[in-house]
């Protein structure tokens, strides 16, 4: 696999909630202070074909890119003497009531050292992103580097975490963009079914997948088992889902994209522009980063409403709430499973299969099991409550019954004298 056969594109990506009111707050003060502008151009119209052609929306997101005065990009990264802009595209989700960030960049570039000095560099740059720190400085020749407005992070997480500081400042915001993972993408133009590349040597795909810097000594049997079996919808393009992201290898070829816009042609009198996508986007193309953004948000939230939960149980047993004050979640159940109605059922499978490898299923038990014990609570104090006020009535019946005789009594004796 030479640089010429296919390019290598890598998304970060990073999800947090927020309600309605902190999303105005906000978004409306980052467009006022220049710090993001509406996604337009190339990448804003790739972005809403995918959308159009894939997604299904009660409020569709609304994405913005981030960034300087002048329009240039805030975040850079530092790849030996060269200094590579990062997109950073951030939206809000008004259906799930969240934002997410996400970096995208060309982690090979203008590299011409083979496959594998590729597949090391994007490792680098993915445990960059990740907060892995680097004494390399702004003058160094070698090595990753972050930058944001031109200063030197102690790493990329860093760099995407002054960029939500500076984005939410002042703005009442408790909650942080801690719930990441990442896509890689290796674009190839040839139609060539991509499974067999895997087939020869999964070792640097295994790396790429779980940025793994000793792919090179992971045996070849378990780098495969780990990968597991692909997810893919036509011959050229295998994704497989890990508990980091997705890996996607996307062969489409000019053959295929011309039988697309022939077809369209005849039967509709007008091309679909979806299928002539060659985006610089990692996953964008046939909807995988849109997975990998849902599947994100679906773990913030269900990880913010477990700490609810938590919360919740810890003040029933401590008994510091009153049964009126429950906050039941149920309701945040269903939410986190109507995630799954907005992409084709053939996108859903790589979605539920990318949850599950992320562990949201795990996380989705243990918010059951909370909201369970939550209704226990909730219906032990309201029993022991209804029981209390019965003993009470019953205690004042039997009292007032007691006055009542008294009062007889009295009045038979004083009527006799």
């Amino acid at each position: 696999m030479t640089a010429a056969e296919r390019t290598l594109l890598l998304s970060f990506a990073s999800a947090v909630p927020l309600s309605v009111g902190e999303s105005a707050t906000v978004f409306d003060r980052a467009r006022a202070n220049g710090l993001l502008k509406p996604l337009d151009g190339r990448l804003g119209t790739e972005w809403r074909t995918v959308e159009r052609f894939l997604a299904t929306y009660p409020e569709p997101p609304a994405r913005h890119l981030l960034v300087d005065g002048a329009g240039g990009s805030q975040f850079t990264l530092g790849i030996g003497e060269r200094i590579v802009p990062c997109s950073v595209i951030v939206t809000w989700h008004p259906a799930y009531s969240s934002m997410t960030l996400i970096v995208t960049t060309n982690a090979v570039g203008e590299q011409n050292d083979g496959w594998h000095a590729d597949v090391d560099l994007t490792i680098a740059v993915l445990h960059c992103l990740q907060g892995r720190p680097s004494a390399v400085d702004s003058s160094g020749e070698h090595g990753v580097r972050a930058l944001y407005r031109g200063k030197v992070q102690t790493s990329g997480w860093h760099c995407v975490l002054a960029a939500f500081d500076e984005l939410t400042r002042d703005c009442g915001i408790s909650e942080l963009p801690d719930r990441k993972a990442w896509c890689v993408e290796i674009r190839g133009y040839d139609g060539s079914p991509p499974g067999k590349a895997v087939g020869v040597d999964p070792r640097p795909f295994y790396g790429l997948a779980t940025s793994d810097e000793g792919w090179r000594f992971v045996p070849r049997q378990v780098a495969r088992e780990a990968l597991g079996e692909p997810w893919g919808t036509r011959e050229f393009v295998s994704a497989y889902a890990m508990a980091s992201g997705i890996i996607c290898l996307n062969n489409k070829g000019a053959e295929y994209a011309e039988a697309q816009r022939a077809l369209a042609m005849r039967y509709f009198g007008a091309a679909e522009p979806y299928f002539d996508i060659d985006s610089a986007v990692a996953g964008l193309d046939h909807g995988m980063l849109l997975v990998l953004e849902r599947v994100l948000i679906r773990m913030a939230l269900a990880i913010q409403w477990l700490h609810r939960a938590q919360e919740e149980s810890a003040g029933l047993l401590a008994g510091t709430r009153s049964v009126n004050d429950k906050h039941l979640l149920r309701g945040s159940l269903d939410i986190l499973e109507m995630a799954n109605s907005a992409l084709p059922a053939e996108v859903n499978l790589l979605e539920q299969r990318l949850a599950g490898r992320m562990g949201i299923d795990r996380i989705i038990q243990q918010l059951d099991r909370h909201a369970e014990a939550i209704d226990d609570e909730t219906r032990y104090a309201y029993e022991s409550s209804v029981n209390a006020l019965v003993t009470r009535l019953t205690w004042v019946a039997v009292g007032l019954t007691v006055i009542t005789i008294v009062l007889g009594v009295l009045q038979i004796v004083y009527g006799a004298g």
